[in-house]
């Protein structure tokens, strides 16, 4: 009897043993949201653009009579989301996707387009194209204040990665077949701080603008901030009133091109 169910035993740990050798090599099953993490990654940047016009009177002093001098130009502010550290957490029928921070690019300032209007004394001792030359050198460092008071004050930017974010996902978990409900994003903010306005010579009882909302003024020969509220973008508008969401928005490939 012994020897019989020792047997029994062998043959059973035989057969465990075989089943074990002879699956092995089949695959374990794909987790569906470890796909979707995957392609979002292969998927590295989102990028969204803000179109902004500035301009301002500048009454520069010189020796003599100071000049009043209009200074308008056109820029471009660019912002990327990377998608390489993606986390998605899935609840039932909801998915919920937390990415990093948003990043700011460097804006774009056409001087191609930048347009001026002089006015000089023959009591201005000084060159007017070097003075005009003066303001637009400060243009750039303009852009980049702005493209950091957007970043941190325009609430639409936010919403425009969130809905592209949104959008690829919901693609994503459609073509794998995973039945979801509802989408939950959620990016972590910028720690970027807004960098101190850049010192203009504005004319007196004069502010800079951007849009046509006045960003800075003089004060005790200091430039000082003036916080204004960024409008929401044209797609976040469209989006709200039902209508078919537009923007600029792009999807690149992993390698990032080299500025």
């Amino acid at each position: 009897m012994r020897y019989a169910v020792t047997a029994v035993l062998a043959l059973v740990l035989g057969a465990l043993v075989a089943r074990s050798y002879y699956r092995k090599d089949e695959p374990a099953p794909v987790d569906p949201i470890t796909v979707i993490v995957m392609q979002m990654k292969t998927h590295a940047i989102i990028e969204h653009e803000r179109q902004v016009a500035v301009w301002y009177r500048a009454c520069p002093k010189v020796t003599g009579v100071d000049p009043e001098i209009f200074i308008a130009w056109p820029a471009k502010l660019s912002y990327e989301l990377e998608l390489n550290d993606v986390a998605i957490e899935r609840s039932g029928d909801t998915l919920k996707v937390r990415t990093g921070a948003i990043h700011a690019d460097e804006p774009s300032v056409p001087t191609d387009f930048l347009d001026y209007l002089s006015t000089t004394s023959v009591f201005t001792f000084r060159n007017e194209q070097e003075l005009v030359n003066q303001e637009i050198q400060k243009s750039s460092a303009l852009a980049r204040y702005l493209t950091s008071y957007y970043l941190l004050k325009d609430t639409s930017l936010h919403g425009d990665f969130a809905a592209e974010v949104e959008g690829l996902v919901a693609r994503l978990a459609g073509a794998l077949g995973v039945p979801v409900s509802k989408i939950e994003v959620e990016i972590a903010k910028p720690e970027t701080p807004i960098p101190k306005v850049p010192p203009l010579e504005l004319c007196a009882g004069g502010a800079a603008s951007v849009n046509g909302l006045p960003f800075a003024r003089n004060e005790d020969q200091f430039t000082i901030p003036i916080g204004f509220k960024p409008p929401p973008s044209k797609r976040s508008s469209q989006g709200e009133a039902g209508g078919k969401p537009e923007g600029i928005a792009s999807v690149y490939a992993p390698t990032k091109p080299e500025r």
